[in-house]
């Protein structure tokens, strides 16, 4: 097995380094995105296969030793991508072992955020059925999965990181920020790279990591030089340095001396035509194939939801059979709102009643985080400031600064996030089903997801206008 040749005095066995999250921390200028860079070099010249999330387009200087696939929207890609392509390119990656690196640095943070979403989904999902190594990187991890909000997003990388072994898949995060980065991730990471850091949170977050006393851990961090960490994996704990990277990196600080950009190594043409026909929306026959497996599990889950239909109605023929109605102890047959598609007859009564429950909730929140919700809910997935919703629910910006929907972001209905617009807010109703409905959604099936989704997002976008008093509801 080869090893990972990462510094003089550190070499990792690749076996090591499978399904595992290494987490590379350090301010700017410590040496970090070095580490990561040679990192990637290592695994790329293992032909260990990856896909490198890069946020600032500086990554692309691997073409001068490896063959890998830029794409995105950047001044370096090799072929530029929207959404749409995302995962078929990810299904191109993870089956034919191309290594591509996401150059999402001339994208707007909500572009930057789906096709983010839907590559990273589609790796989650084919892994599970393909079961072959493979790593994520993915720099300023902080902005995809910050500590104290939560995303679609933030879901799907925090799955790869702490669950994706079981599937082959590992991570590298890296961040300038360890205070912003989301505890869980760090802490169940099993190899540590903590370069230096200066700001008082970040010092206690490697307090955290560390099993040393704080004043040592502020001395043998404060004294680290540039391209020097501290490496940590199970017992293995000591003080190393990285060697510099061999390929051009794209992320230097400028100077008055000329930097020439190297020779870059060119992408197969087979490579390109087929991500040309993904972008162009033309089946492969791969995709085709699994384009029929999907309608394939699709069918079947509609099978299982009209079986449990079935079973359903049996039981309530039987309870009329015995005297009963089908409404719960208590609670009168028309004591919900009627509803005009008549998916509530679709939806079993122990569902229900829990969207019932939900309803009750929300109803006790003040009138502005009440309309704040339902036209969140209604404008799925798009994301507001402050000013705009303010001006959308008729709110002074004012109240949602200093009296912020708080609860409604724990329960995970909207999510929160600063970005260099504002503090924007955005639905996350169906996360939320996947989550609080979890227990429901086998019997449901695809279709009885959707039309719960569909019944929640009326009841939810009614809020606005309904009564203060909120007994009638079951």
């Amino acid at each position: 097995m080869q090893n990972l040749r990462l510094g003089p005095d550190l070499s990792l066995p690749l076996s090591e380094v499978i399904g595992q999250c290494v987490a590379i921390l350090g301010i700017r200028g410590s040496g970090k995105s070095n580490t990561a860079g040679v990192i990637f070099e290592e695994l790329l010249a293992a032909r260990y296969p990856l896909s490198i999330v890069d946020i600032d387009g500086e990554y692309f200087g691997l073409k001068e030793k490896y063959e890998v696939l830029v794409v995105g929207a950047g001044e370096n890609v090799d072929i530029e991508l929207d959404v749409d392509a995302a995962g078929g390119v990810a299904e191109l990656s993870l089956r034919e072992g191309v290594p591509v690196i996401l150059d999402v640095s001339d994208m707007l943070a909500e572009e930057r955020e789906q096709f983010v979403l839907e590559y990273l989904t589609r790796i989650w999902s084919l892994a599970g059925k393909l079961r072959k190594p493979y790593m994520i990187g993915i720099e300023e991890c902080h902005e995809f999965i910050p500590q104290g909000v939560r995303t679609d997003l933030k879901e799907v990388v925090s799955r790869i990181a702490l669950r994706g072994r079981k599937r082959g898949l590992g991570a590298v995060i890296v961040s300038q920020r360890s205070a912003k980065v989301e505890k869980d991730v760090l802490t169940q990471a099993g190899m540590l790279f903590l370069h230096r850091v200066v700001h008082e949170v970040d010092m206690r977050v490697y307090g955290e990591l560390l099993p040393w006393p704080k004043s040592e851990v502020k001395e043998q961090v404060t004294s680290l030089g540039v391209g020097e960490c501290i490496f940590l994996s199970g017992q293995d704990i000591r003080k190393v340095r990285i060697r510099p990277r061999e390929t051009f990196h794209g992320g230097f600080t400028p100077s008055f001396k000329p930097v020439e950009t190297p020779k870059l190594r060119q992408v197969r043409g087979e490579i390109l035509a087929a991500i040309q026909k993904f972008r162009e929306g033309k089946e492969t026959a791969p995709t085709s194939e699994l384009a029929l497996k999907s309608r394939l599990e699709k069918l079947e889950a509609e099978l299982a939801l009209k079986e449990a239909r079935i079973r359903e109605l049996e039981r309530r023929l039987k309870d009329r059979g015995n005297g009963h109605h089908g409404s719960p102890p208590g609670v009168q047959a028309n004591a919900a709102a009627p509803l005009e598609t008549g998916d509530e007859d679709e939806l079993p009564p122990e569902v229900l009643r829990k969207v019932a429950r939900l309803l009750r909730r929300l109803h006790r929140l003040p009138l502005h985080e009440r309309r704040l919700l339902a036209f969140l809910v209604s404008r799925e997935p798009r994301a507001y400031t402050t000013a705009e919703l303010a001006a959308w629910i008729d709110c002074a910006e004012a109240t949602l600064l200093t009296e912020p929907p708080t609860e409604l972001i724990d329960m995970g209905l909207i999510s929160c996030e600063r970005l260099a617009r504002g503090i924007t807010y955005r639905s996350q109703l169906k996360a939320y089903v996947s989550h609080a409905f979890s227990g429901f959604l086998p019997d449901l099936g695809p279709e009885g997801q959707h039309l719960l989704i569909a019944h929640l997002r009326r009841r939810l976008s009614q809020l606005s206008t309904a009564e203060r008093n909120f007994s009638h509801i079951p």
